[in-house]
């Protein structure tokens, strides 16, 4: 009786721990994405070129407003994917590789800002590839090239870098250029001390 007492705690909790990892799976691995039809996916694979462009499908349900309300959506779906999509193509920090610490100091506070910024330009530079509708939904395909993303990176890095040199450098203009004024009570002053010194 022990032995079948046992064995059914076993299998219990056999059966728990596949359960788990099922649904760990399921969670955690990459699925192809069911809100685009297959025939749909062949179709955007044909118009974009996955090692020289990033790219997003957007989707919206045609609704009581009709299919351009919707193809709007879309669009603006699309473009908030490949959003996210430029912003991990981004990296400022292979710019500051051969940096010394203390340029980095200057830089890194700012580089969240200066990515979201490159983001946004690169994010211009995207264009339209494809637009599809069925009975339900439509959806919109974007595009955008990843050199045209590195040469936005290095336009906006660059850029910040001689706008703050260039004010860096009219500081020590203007510290170059001014007269330091001393008050004659501070050198009357100092000769006085130097006499009770003496």
């Amino acid at each position: 009786m022990k032995k079948f007492i046992f064995l059914i705690c076993i299998f219990t909790l056999f059966l728990s721990g596949c359960s788990s990892i099922s649904t760990f799976i399921d969670e955690n691995l990459p699925k192809k994405n069911t809100t685009i039809p297959v025939a749909l996916q062949e179709q955007i694979a044909t118009k974009i070129n996955p090692e020289n462009e990033l790219f997003a499908v957007g989707n919206s349900n045609i609704d009581k407003s009709g299919a351009i309300i919707a193809q709007a959506k879309a669009n603006k779906h699309a473009k908030d994917l490949l959003k996210e999509q430029i912003k991990k193509e981004i990296n400022f920090n292979t710019f500051m590789l051969n940096t010394d610490n203390y340029s980095k100091g200057i830089i890194s506070p700012v580089l969240s800002d200066l990515t979201d910024y490159a983001v946004d330009v690169a994010l211009k530079n995207a264009s339209q590839k494809g637009a599809w509708e069925n009975d339900t939904s439509v959806y919109s395909l974007f595009a955008v090239d990843r050199d045209k993303i590195t040469e936005v990176s290095k336009q906006v890095f660059t850029g910040y870098l001689g706008d703050v040199s260039g004010k860096l450098n009219s500081i020590k203009n203007k510290i170059g250029d001014m007269e330091i004024n001393v008050p004659t009570n501070s050198l009357d002053g100092n000769s006085n001390n130097n006499e009770v010194i003496d």
